[in-house]
């Protein structure tokens, strides 16, 4: 009998590795299809041209500097939502929420128009800033990442015991003598992972550099990729200076993984009572500066997003055959997309925390959410190419790119995707294991039991797989046909062909549609209850 359950179970792990073992068998044959089309001799060519010294410099560079920005500037505001109950807090964490998955061509117009030559900046203070260039990329960088950053510290402010800020506060401790005793210990846990995930977005960025580089001085080797890919479709160049992104990226997370502290989610932690910690004038000074710095960077550009809605092209460009064509392709794109994450993610998560409690398997937990992670070392655009040449060196010839682009974006969200279902998935095997174990309760009975407790981060996470794959600009600026046109493509198009009215007009109705479906799937799926919520030190 038992050996009959330690089959039933090991059965149950079927449809995850299945899952993960078509996530990795379609991943190594795009790229072994892309490297069949390359010629390793003239790779030494390339390695002496001087402009790719100065893209891979560039491309550091600027990864380095919005990694450090977007993680200095979240931390002092992390601190604050913890400690600080305040009206609009609620709105402001969704705000975040919304940020860091808003299309990017999208974001882009917003920044334009405030900061832009004739911007709000410009036309209120009279202040110029150089957009095109650095400054612009790190501008756009930081709006996408901070908070990506702030939720992800938000996220290890939840490992601390409600022991130590009972202690804190029945000790008198001041907000800088806790941060630096108890909350800098779990912070810094939290910091590797978050500045490597930042920093291979930074350094994979495409469409920000395409629209903010400014020319050829501020390129990045996914824009080099791109132009080897669309203009030459020189597969030789493209799969060499992929494969050096990877070497790159690969690189720089195996030296940061190396000195990091390793992360461990307390099992006692069912719900963190608050405590307050003494407060001061230099305490709420320094809270409001970081509120007031986020607020002028984040929400400006939001407002210019939707100041199109009181112009007359507004209503002209609704009435569009061509707008409402675009809204039916992204969505067709963006929800099987999304459904295909989720169920990505959940695979990982199941055969990760299966090993957690083996002392044999337990060093594949880790491996696990690394590789799901590393996808964003390998452009999109290589994976799209190198899958489009293996099913057609297979036979399979498609009238469209479509499910390659489906598949591409449900891929590429995944990090997402892991980032948050990992996190509650462990929490649950650690605290119910043994009970589990011990009612003989598994696979579907056992899912039917966690879903109250898992539902709201599994509605976020399908929240942000579906606008991630709703505003990509990347595989389908490259696979994109005539019947085949998204919403940001559309945008784009209409941005190059010097129709810019009309183009701020499609981005309100792409950002309208992104905020509908992150309120639909936020209150459907997770019940009302997915609200960004997070614990508050009161």
């Amino acid at each position: 009998m038992p050996q009959l359950d330690k089959l039933n179970r090991h059965l149950g792990l079927l449809p995850a590795l299945f899952g993960v073992g078509m996530f990795l068998l379609i991943g190594a044959a795009s790229l072994v299809a892309l490297l069949r089309y390359s010629d390793v001799n003239v790779w030494w060519e390339y390695l002496q041209e001087p402009y790719l010294w100065r893209v891979i410099q560039f491309s550091l560079w600027q990864a380095l500097l919005s990694s450090v920005i977007s993680l200095v500037v979240a931390i002092p505001v992390a601190s604050c939502l913890i400690h600080r109950q305040f009206r609009g807090r609620a709105l402001l964490l969704q705000l975040f929420a919304v940020s860091m998955v808003v299309p990017t061509i999208v974001a882009i117009l917003g920044l334009v128009v405030v900061y832009g030559r004739t911007g709000w900046l410009s036309q209120i203070f009279g202040v110029q800033i150089p957009l095109y260039g650095l400054v612009g990329i790190l501008l756009a960088h930081v709006f996408f990442n901070m908070p990506l950053a702030v939720r992800l510290l938000l996220q290890g402010y939840g490992l601390i015991p409600s022991g130590q800020w009972r202690q804190a506060s029945q000790l008198g401790f001041s907000r800088w003598t806790a941060f630096r005793l108890i909350e800098w210990h779990y912070m810094k846990k939290v910091l590797p992972g978050a500045f490597v995930l930042i920093f291979m977005l930074c350094f994979s960025s495409f469409a920000v550099v395409l629209s903010l580089g400014g020319g050829p001085k501020s390129s990045t080797l996914e824009v080099a990729i791109y132009q080897a890919l669309r203009f030459d479709f020189d597969l030789n160049k493209a799969s060499f200076l992929s494969l050096l992104q990877v070497s790159i990226c690969t690189l720089f997370a195996v030296i940061v993984y190396r000195i990091a502290p390793i992360n461990r989610q307390d099992a006692s932690l069912l719900a963190v009572k608050s405590y307050p910690v003494k407060d001061s004038i230099w305490a709420r000074s320094a809270d409001g500066t970081a509120l007031l710095c986020v607020l002028i960077l984040v929400v400006p550009p939001f407002l210019a997003i939707f100041d199109p809605v009181f112009s007359s092209t507004f209503l002209t460009t609704l009435l569009s055959s061509g707008l409402w064509q675009a809204v039916f392709i992204s969505l067709k794109i963006a929800l099987p997309a999304a459904l295909l994450s989720l169920l990505l993610g959940i695979c990982f998560c199941v055969l990760a925390r299966f090993c957690m409690e083996r002392k044999y398997l337990s060093v594949l937990p880790s491996k696990l959410e690394h590789l799901g992670n590393m996808i964003l070392m390998v452009p999109g655009l290589v994976i799209a190419t190198g899958l489009f040449l293996w099913l057609r060196d297979i036979g399979w010839h498609f009238t469209s790119s479509y499910w390659i682009v489906v598949w591409v974006n449900a891929v590429m969200a995944l990090p997402f995707v892991l980032r948050i279902l990992m996190p509650i998935f462990y929490q649950q095997e650690r605290r119910f294991r043994h009970v589990y174990l011990s009612l003989g309760i598994k696979n579907w009975s056992r899912w039917r039991l966690e879903w109250t407790l898992v539902r709201t981060s599994v509605a976020q996470a399908f929240a942000y797989a579906l606008l991630l794959s709703l505003g990509d600009m990347g595989v389908i600026a490259l696979f994109g046909s005539q019947g085949l046109v998204s919403l940001p493509l559309y945008l784009f198009q209409l941005i190059g062909s010097y129709r810019l009215e009309e183009g701020a007009c499609v981005a309100v109705v792409l950002i309208s549609l992104c905020l509908i479906l992150f309120y639909c799937s936020s209150r459907f799926i997770g019940g009302g209850a997915a609200r960004g919520k997070s614990h508050v030190i009161r």
